[in-house]
């Protein structure tokens, strides 16, 4: 039986003109991979930038970091949008 019985969550920050929404938002670790693959498979003229990282948090716990780069003028009314997740390494292996 598995350790836990709930995925732990990932975590979304958006940031428009480089300003954190400050309603972080959780959703599940698969739900954030899924959003990473589908910016993967966007054309240039919708993504310019995909990036995972893996890092440890500040309690040295291990977790992924996605990055995912708008292209400027793609979003009507800002300059620069970016989706950042964070998906605890648990998360992913737990599923």
């Amino acid at each position: 039986m598995a350790k836990h019985t709930i995925a732990r969550c990932a975590t979304w920050y958006p940031l428009v003109d480089d300003r954190r929404d400050v309603n972080r938002r959780r959703l599940t670790a698969h739900k954030a991979a899924a959003s990473i693959r589908s910016a993967r498979r966007q054309p240039g003229t919708v993504v310019d930038a995909v990036h995972v990282y893996a890092t440890t948090d500040r309690d040295g716990t291990p977790l992924y970091v996605g990055y995912v780069h708008y292209t400027p003028g793609y979003w009507t009314g800002v300059t620069d949008v970016v989706d950042v997740y964070e998906i605890p390494t648990d998360a992913l292996t737990d599923l």
